[in-house]
């Protein structure tokens, strides 16, 4: 069973509050209100970034030691 990472999830429900017809149409209120909803955004992109960036930095770690482990020293 494959696990969904949790910060995809939060990420998700960011957009989805973003996106929500009340949301939008509050969002259309004032100044604060619109930077606000903005801010859901720039969160659920700063989430998915940090999940590709862990996810990069987990792929190369272990590539290299599984290079490191077939290592022939002579």
């Amino acid at each position: 069973m494959v696990q969904i990472p949790i910060t995809l999830v939060i990420a998700l429900m960011a957009i989805v509050t973003a996106l929500w017809p009340g949301v939008a149409s509050w969002s259309e209120t004032s100044s604060l209100h619109h930077a606000l909803t903005h801010g859901l955004y720039l969160l659920a992109g700063a989430l998915v970034g940090l999940q590709i960036a862990w996810w990069t930095r987990v792929t190369a770690r272990d590539n290299f030691s599984s290079t490191k482990d077939h290592e022939v020293i002579s």
